[in-house]
């Protein structure tokens, strides 16, 4: 039934033979084009309408073999997307609601419809009775999306009990063979060390070359259980970061001293580079002297006995950063091969002995956990000569370490909340140092924290407004735990407050320099105010 057919069928069901020559005389001489069939009784107009095509039906309700609502109930049985008008000589407002209800489109009084009048009431008869359809099927086409999206939520939730029960599983098993695995290494590390200082007997020089490799590689084995450990939570989002100003010669120190041991083994020289005056960075120590280890075990590793490995640090005041790197003179490597470095599971033929390779995890992680710490990974090799890896923290300045955070959301959806978290002032600073821990374990992995001082923290949310109230109820319940784990007593509660607000997918430069303007009224800090260590 369209409109768009240039002939509109008419089914008539008129007893009267005068009214219906006349309903059929009034029709064809409109500009519509109409093909007209008539007939006198119900049982012929139903028979006529099973085949469902005609467009429309003129119908008194009064004819010899049935009265009144009942012939346009009966017709709207026969067909349910046909459009019917109903036509009478006897005007009845009662009735008139009821033939509507009854599913005829329109109601007319026989001396109404003279002229072209009698044709646009077929036509807006047949407009109506078209939305009507198209409403119908809207409907069903909802109904059975709606069975559908049931049905799928349904197997979706099934699904994810079944991830859920496999994650479950896979983490179990990583840290179940993470500790069968530790245990006996750290058996083993116990017995060579006592072997080689000679505590169960003599030993000669050769003897305590050879357990010092013993050593080294046991230290592999444990470094390759760090990196499944890590890539585990990585993948489930589980790393958090501690970020907080750090001392990178203090960094560079201590990752040097687990590190000289495997150079002294192999024959490597290892020589550091790194100024003592250099500004202090913001990072999560942890984590940059995980990166470095990683860095320059594969250096050593690639490198032979005589090679010198320079590990190095640089102040680029520019870019307002601090550049950590690891230069070896190993083989290099190929140029088209720079970029597959970095992917899981991926190792280079570099012609090592297979007892010195690992899972292909480690560059893997180390950029991963540099990106956590807000900087970059990059390497610069050339074959036959060597290859430098160098990756960034930023400088103990908010701003910066801001911008960066901002830069790493990129588009995120989630709006932002700045808060400011605050201890009492009488609050020694022992404990003020124990509640930044807290607060670093209650950060999650999209939010950033800064302790602007002893007692003053300014916390960025990355959260859904709708779930605020579901944060706050677990800071609440975690700050209960704390205090009840804690042997000195329970700390005074904090304070905290939203000091600013700011919609998703905003200008990250307007973000910035409201952020400046945040830390000079709340914090009286300029924007290039370094932070340090409290």
């Amino acid at each position: 039934m369209s409109l768009d057919n240039p002939i509109i069928k008419v089914l008539i069901l008129e007893d009267d033979d005068a009214d219906a020559r006349i309903t059929s005389r009034q029709l064809q001489q409109s500009r519509h084009t109409f093909q007209i069939k008539c007939v006198s009784r119900m049982d012929a107009a139903m028979a006529y309408l099973q085949d469902g095509s005609f467009d429309a039906v003129i119908a008194d309700v009064h004819v010899p073999d049935s009265t009144g609502i009942a012939t346009i109930s009966k017709l709207r049985e026969c067909s349910k997307s046909t459009a019917i008008l109903a036509i009478t000589s006897v005007a009845s407002p009662e009735i008139e609601d009821e033939i509507l209800a009854a599913g005829a489109q329109d109601f007319r009084l026989k001396e109404e419809l003279c002229g072209s009048a009698l044709a646009r009431a077929v036509v807006h008869a047949i407009e109506r009775q078209n939305d009507l359809n198209r409403i119908k099927r809207l409907v069903r086409h909802l109904k059975r999306s709606q069975v559908q999206l049931r049905d799928q939520a349904q197997q979706l939730k099934q699904k994810n009990r079944h991830l859920r029960k496999l994650y479950r599983t896979a983490r179990e098993f990583v840290d179940n063979v993470s500790h069968d695995l530790r245990t006996p290494l750290t058996v083993i590390k116990d017995y060579v060390s006592i072997v080689r200082d000679g505590m169960a007997g003599e030993v000669n020089p050769e003897q305590v070359k050879l357990l010092g490799k013993v050593t080294v590689r046991a230290d592999d084995l444990n470094n390759m259980v760090d990196d499944i450990l890590d890539a585990s939570k990585l993948e489930a989002g589980l790393l958090g970061a501690w970020r907080r100003p750090v001392s990178i010669p203090e960094v560079v120190s201590h990752a040097a001293s687990l590190l000289r041991e495997r150079a002294s083994i192999k024959g490597i020289e290892l020589v550091i580079d790194c100024p003592q005056d250099l500004p202090e960075a913001y990072c999560d120590s942890e984590k940059a002297v995980r990166v470095i280890s990683n860095l320059a075990n594969n250096a050593i590793k690639f490198s032979k006995p005589g090679d010198t490995v320079l590990l190095w640090a640089k102040y680029q005041p520019i870019e307002a950063e601090i550049l950590i790197g690891v230069t070896d003179h190993g083989p290099g490597i190929e140029q088209d091969c720079l970029v597959q470095i970095f992917k899981r599971f991926n190792q280079l033929d570099n012609n090592e002995s297979s007892a010195g390779k690992g899972f292909g995890l480690g560059l893997s992680i180390a950029q991963r956990l540099t990106r956590i710490n807000l900087g970059q990974l990059s390497v610069k090799s050339e074959v036959g000569k060597g290859s430098t890896f160098a990756f960034t923290v930023p400088l103990a300045e908010p701003s910066e370490v801001f911008w960066r955070w901002l830069e790493i959301r990129n588009d995120s959806p989630l709006p932002l909340y700045v808060n400011k978290v605050s201890l009492g002032e009488t609050i020694p600073k022992k404990d003020a140092d124990e509640f930044d821990r807290f607060m670093n374990c209650l950060l999650r992995r999209q939010d950033l924290l800064f302790r602007l001082s002893d007692r003053e923290w300014l916390l960025v949310l990355s959260i859904p407004e709708a779930e605020i109230p579901r944060w706050e109820e677990r800071a609440s319940r975690d700050f209960a735990r704390f205090n009840r784990n804690r042997p000195q007593g329970a700390l005074p509660g904090y304070s905290r407050r939203v000091i600013q607000q700011w919609p998703a997918r905003i200008s990250a430069r307007r973000v910035l320099s409201e952020f400046d303007r945040i830390l000079r009224a709340e914090f009286k800090l300029g924007a290039n105010e370094v932070l340090s260590a409290p």
